[in-house]
């Protein structure tokens, strides 16, 4: 089994790798658990909306060719980010 050397930089490590094949060293290898948490990008927002106003929504939408939420939540992106100077 070959044994992987210890290396002083991340470039001596780089260069090493650059020109050696892993498979010839996984011996030497131990297992590790990793755990990532990535934070959400998006959060969900229940509005109470106006039947007329949902149903004015639901026809505008239909014409662009897109779902009456992702209509609503660009319209409040674009409100959100005009008003962005102000906070």
């Amino acid at each position: 089994m070959k044994k992987i050397p210890k290396f002083k930089s991340l470039d001596e490590a780089a260069a090493f790798w650059d020109s050696h094949d892993f498979e010839d060293y996984v011996g030497d290898t131990k297992p590790v658990k990793i755990t990532v948490r990535i934070p959400p990008r998006q959060k969900f927002l229940t509005i109470p909306v106006d039947l007329k106003v949902y149903e004015r929504l639901e026809a505008l939408a239909a014409k662009r060719g897109m779902r009456v939420e992702k209509l609503a939540a660009a319209w409040l992106q674009e409100k959100a980010l005009a008003h962005s100077d102000r906070c």
